[in-house]
């Protein structure tokens, strides 16, 4: 059995005697998504957790709002937590939420994030990004 549009197509061949254009194919368009950065998440991931001082923290946690729906935010909005702190424990950052995280331990993600940006663009990381060189450092909180 054919598709309605196949069908359609068919029956302007046969009866009008003219095609209908096949569809253009969809082209390959460069993602606009939130920053990558994997080398960025692994330099994260070996820092101490920023809350119970676990080294190495194993986890990069993202924390900005700039992912969009059913996207993650930003590598650059990571930050270092264990898993414990990130997922596991009762009062872990994604069982909270991040207000409630925030307020509960005392700690401002947006500065966090701020300041191991300025470091990482400070030490001059051979493997930085270079859209986030030139970039107004990303929407962070």
């Amino acid at each position: 059995m054919r598709s309605a549009y196949a069908l359609r197509r068919w029956l302007a061949q046969e009866v009008l005697e003219c095609g209908i254009p096949r569809k253009p194919p969809k082209r390959a368009t460069k993602s606009t998504g939130p920053a990558r950065n994997a080398r960025y998440r692994a330099w994260i991931r070996s820092l101490p957790c920023c809350l119970c001082g676990l080294e190495p923290a194993g986890e990069a946690a993202h924390t900005g709002r700039d992912g969009g729906m059913g996207q993650k935010a930003s590598d650059y909005s990571c930050v270092p937590l264990c898993r414990n702190c990130h997922t596991q424990n009762a009062d872990s950052y994604h069982r909270l939420g991040r207000a409630e995280f925030e307020r509960r331990h005392r700690v401002d993600l947006a500065d966090l994030v701020i300041r191991l940006n300025r470091h990482w663009v400070d030490v001059g990381c051979p493997a930085m990004s270079p859209e986030f060189r030139t970039s107004k450092r990303h929407e962070l909180s």
